[in-house]
Parts: structure tokens; sequence; C-alpha cells
């Protein structure tokens, strides 16, 4: 009864409260239903199995709200197709000891404590070599920070350590590309920037008789409402595990149309500025190979935003400006 209430509000409350003070993951190991599926949400870092939902209420509760057989599984509410393409879950997985690993990965790369010393490993391959993974036309994101194989099997290595690399939010706002790698064995946060035109997928509501699946194409190096989003939690997240911060910027700036200003990217490029002065942590901009960084997108990771921390750098290839020479040429 009520009492059930005060003490779910009580959990919620000692857990938001817990990722303040401390690290929180969450394994979504079960059906997790009404007050676990904040928890979820509320400890920030989460890890979802394939085969497990996270929900507010069962289908047939809401079909019986309905009046119609509109749901027919908890999966098609809460299953991965929604909460790891949404921002909710990091990663997925297919069974529990894959859960434990991804915990126990996740758990290497952050300090014992709140403002400890990172944990550093002996590195597998040494921090001076050179990156051989060289872009020929645009610059594969993957590729430069975890390294590729040539067409001939060769290994090209990347920026950072050798299958260190652990990528988060994979299936969410695809043009930019969020995760954690190591460099010289020291854990580090990463982001990149996606440089091919991606295919968001906003799934049809059962519930509207008149709506339908939604295939929308998100250009490659713009930042939108859900990729700047992303973008913003992932510097608080990496802020809050005490992680350096590499940020290979290749952004031709942000898109600006009346359905981005309405779903927020205003508000979203503005979060990105703030966690960014907060940063607490060495954090590297780096322009790449072939890379590009203009206008309204370089503003929000300039140096200036917090001088003590943000050091820029670029590639002798890199370009940057504030427009691009098109629209120059219009001005």
């Amino acid at each position: 009864g009520v009492e059930n209430i005060h003490g779910s509000a009580a959990i919620a409350r000692a857990y938001s409260r817990a990722y303040e003070e401390t690290f929180t993951l969450t394994f979504v190991t079960g059906r997790t239903v009404g007050i676990g599926a904040y928890l979820a949400r509320l400890g920030i870092r989460c890890i979802q199995r394939l085969d497990q939902p996270i929900i507010l209420t069962g289908f047939s509760a809401l079909n019986k709200l309905l009046g119609r057989e509109v749901y027919s599984s908890h999966m098609q509410l809460g299953g991965p197709k929604i909460m790891a393409t949404n921002g909710v879950v990091h990663l997925t997985v297919t069974d529990d000891l894959e859960g434990v690993f991804n915990i126990l990965r996740w758990l290497s790369y952050v300090p014992a404590n709140i403002g400890g010393p990172l944990p550093i490993t002996k590195p597998l391959d040494p921090p001076d070599r050179p990156v051989a993974y060289i872009p020929e036309n645009t610059c594969d994101p993957r590729a430069a920070i975890r390294g590729v194989d040539d067409s001939q099997g060769k290994w090209l290595g990347g920026m950072f350590d050798k299958d260190s690399f652990v990528e988060t939010f994979e299936g969410w706002a695809k043009t930019v590309v969020t995760g954690r790698a190591k460099l010289g064995g020291i854990p580090v946060g990463v982001i990149a920037v996606e440089t091919q035109t991606m295919m968001e997928l906003t799934p049809a509501d059962p519930g509207q008789l008149d709506s339908h699946e939604r295939s929308v194409p998100r250009a490659g190096q713009v930042w939108f409402p859900d990729s700047a989003t992303k973008t913003a939690r992932a510097l608080l997240d990496f802020n809050r595990e005490g992680l350096p911060l590499f940020i290979l910027a290749n952004w031709r700036g942000f898109s600006g149309g009346q359905r981005d200003l309405f779903e927020g990217i205003l508000q979203a490029g503005s979060t990105i500025v703030e966690n960014l002065r907060t940063y607490n942590q060495p954090a590297f901009v780096y322009i790449p190979m072939a890379g590009e960084l203009r206008g309204g997108a370089w503003v929000v990771v300039d140096s200036k935003i917090n001088p003590d921390r943000i050091e820029c750098y670029a590639e002798r290839t890199a370009k940057g400006n504030v427009l691009e020479p098109q629209g120059l040429i219009e001005i």
C-alpha cells in the first residue's frame, strides 16, 4: 500500500544520491518494472540483458487501459530496441556471464574511490608507438581510436591501446561515438565523430492507429539534438569517473533547423559548454587527420571554455574556420 510507495521513494532518493557520491551501475538481469525502471535510470550507468525489459507498466494493464489489444509483450515496450536507442542503456549483453564481465571491465577504468588515483595498468602496446591508421578520405572514428586490419590483414594501430576501447551508447545518436579506452595503460574517456550518414529509426506507437515507423537520415560531422545530448551525457559521466578526456573533434557545426530547435539543440549545445567548463580532469581536443572544426562546433569545445583543463591540437591536414568555403562565398 502507501508504505510501499514511501519505501520506493526512499530507495529512489538513496540511489540518486549515491550517483553523486560514488560509482553506481545497474545490471538489468531480469524484468525491471516501476520503481526498478526508475532506478535503472537514476543510477545512470546501465547494462541490459537482451532478453529482459525495462518498463513502467505491464503490457496487459496498458491493453486494459486502452480498451483493446495493442501491446503483445513487455519486450515490445522496453526491450533493447527501445532502451538501447534512447540513451537509457549504455551496454547490452546476451547473458549474465557477459554482464558480469562488462561490470568488472567497467570497474577497471574507474578509481577505487571518488577522487582516488586511476587504476593504471601495464599497457599491451608501447605508448610511444606511431599511429599506423591513416584515413584515405574521411576519418573512421573507431579505426582512429582502436585501430583496424588493412586489406592484407596487417594490424594498423589507432590512438589508444589495442583492445582497450569499450563503446557505450552504441545504438543511440549514432553520429557521435563515445566510450572508454586506455592510453599507455591510463583510463580515459573518448568522444569521436561519425563521418558517414546514419539512419535514425523512430518506432511506431501501437497505441496510436495513425502512427508509423520513421527513418530519418542523419548527416555525419553534424551535431543533432540527440547526438549533442549524448556528448553532454558522456562528458558528465567521464567527469564523475575522474577520467582524462580526449575529444577527436571533427564537426562541421550544429543542425539548426526548426525541428532541431524545437527538439532542444540549443539546450543540448549549452549543456556541452557547461559540462566542459566544470570538467576537473585534463581534456584534450584534437582535430584528426582529414578532420575539420567549424563555427559553433568550435566554440563549444574551445580551450577558452576551461583554460586550466583544455588543450587543443590539430593534425597538419586538419581544417578549421568560422564557415565552410561555400558559405563564405554566399556571404
